[in-house]
């Protein structure tokens, strides 16, 4: 019988847990700006890597663990493609805008511990724009554009987490 309730408390402990989002306690982008060749697009997307963590941490904001936790994630997103299209080359099909990196969540336990590659497109932030935007005028150097991409990817890591 002990072993029964023994069993049964760990087995509801373990839903709990699973069902709980996951604490984070660092998260880190790195990402090359530099290496932009749309001249219009470098002064908005100079700040990815500041922008892109403070768009996570606030998509995260109920799971920011305090500094001494032990048992927390980390999260490190390093962006390495920055393929940004010109409005005349979206509008023909020949190149679409993304944002790519290669994230990384160490969880505890190391068998819990996420690795995968994100690609958010610009068709995928549309839903990111603030309504009423006139998508015929933006460019990839618009910040309503930077944004709405910084969003997107923020919120596909997020989720993942949650």
């Amino acid at each position: 019988m002990t072993h029964l309730i023994r069993t049964t408390a760990l087995v509801a402990t373990m839903a709990t847990a699973a069902g709980a989002s996951t604490m984070v306690q660092e998260i880190e982008v790195t990402a090359d700006a530099s290496a932009l060749k749309n001249s219009e697009a470098v002064s908005v997307w100079s700040e990815l890597e500041t922008d892109l963590e403070t768009a996570l941490a606030a998509q995260l904001v109920d799971q920011i663990a305090d500094k001494e936790m032990e048992d927390a994630a980390e999260i490190d997103i390093e962006i390495d493609t920055v393929a940004l299209a010109s409005s005349l080359e979206a509008e023909m099909g020949i190149a679409d805008s993304v944002l790519e990196g290669d994230v990384s969540v160490d969880l505890p336990g190391s068998q819990y511990d996420q690795r995968y590659t994100l690609t958010v497109s610009a068709e995928q932030a549309n839903v990111y724009y603030p309504e009423g935007t006139d998508v015929t005028t933006l460019n990839v150097g618009s910040e309503v554009f930077y944004t709405a991409m910084v969003d997107a990817f923020a919120t596909h890591v997020a989720e993942k987490l949650k």
